[in-house]
């Protein structure tokens, strides 16, 4: 990938789902880092920088947000329709990923924001494959952060 540096967001209520996308973004991706939230509450807490998970002054802000889209209290579509609502959120690039596949659920999470939806893969080789194919919704010039995306 082309990046310099970046925060890639991964929102799933499963830690080891969580934890095979952050280890194989490190070795795809070394030069950029990412951050794994089990909920939408703490990406939100996250954005709004409360509860010291990020800083205000931007640095963590992410270039890419995957989404789950079946989580406990607040779902992936919660957190598609909050993002859509609280801007500058609404311009993180977000793809969603989730076990279920369903043409509905795809159109819903398309009608909210989510700029791609893939079903989470099954093995290693299939995960790295998807990854890659991420870079298309990584921005192409330098990192967006709070005070840039408000101009």
């Amino acid at each position: 990938m082309k990046f310099e540096s970046g925060t890639i967001l991964i929102v799933d209520d499963d830690p080891d789902y969580a934890r095979l996308a952050q280890l194989l973004l490190a070795r795809i991706c070394p030069q950029l880092s990412s951050v794994a939230l089990r909920s939408g509450r703490e990406l939100i807490s996250y954005l709004e920088c409360q509860g010291g998970l990020s800083d205000a002054t931007g640095s963590s802000y992410p270039i890419l947000l995957l989404l789950d889209l079946m989580m406990p209290g607040m779902s992936g579509f919660d957190v598609l329709q909050w993002l859509r609502d609280h801007p500058p959120y609404h311009r993180i690039p977000v793809v969603v990923l989730t076990a279920c596949g369903e043409i509905e659920l795809a159109k819903r999470a398309y009608g909210l924001g989510a700029r791609s939806f893939l079903t989470k893969p099954l093995g290693v080789k299939d995960f790295e494959n998807m990854i890659h194919e991420l870079e298309q919704w990584l921005p192409s010039e330098g990192v967006t952060t709070p005070q840039s995306a408000r101009v």
